[in-house]
C-alpha cells in the first residue's frame, strides 16, 4: 500500500495509475496526515465486488434464531428444551 498527500494527486495521477497497473493494489490519499480516500486497482475492485456479492447473498439466506430452532425441534420430537436448559446443562 502506497500513501500519498492529496496535493500530489493531480500532478502525479499518471504515475499512480501506472503503479496500480504494475501490481500495487491500493494507494491511500492523505490530507493533513489523515487518510481521506483510496485509489485501488481494477483487479482489487473486482475482488472487493465479489466479496460484497458473496456477503449480500449470505445476508439474503434465511436464518433462524436459537429459539426458533429449539421450538421446531420440540414440535418435531415432542420435547420441551429451552435455550436456558441447554446452556445450563
Amino acid at each position: 500500500m502506497t500513501q500519498v498527500n492529496a496535493s500530489e494527486i493531480q500532478e502525479h495521477l499518471p504515475d499512480f495509475l501506472n503503479t496500480l497497473s504494475q501490481g500495487e493494489t491500493s494507494i491511500v490519499i492523505e490530507q493533513a496526515g489523515q487518510a481521506i480516500a483510496t485509489l485501488i486497482s481494477y483487479e482489487e475492485w473486482k475482488r472487493l465486488k465479489q466479496i460484497e456479492s458473496y456477503l449480500l447473498l449470505d445476508d439474503e439466506e434465511e436464518s433462524f434464531s436459537p429459539e426458533e430452532v429449539i421450538t421446531t425441534y420440540n414440535q418435531l420430537h415432542g420435547t420441551e428444551f429451552t435455550v436456558e436448559n441447554i446452556v445450563n446443562d
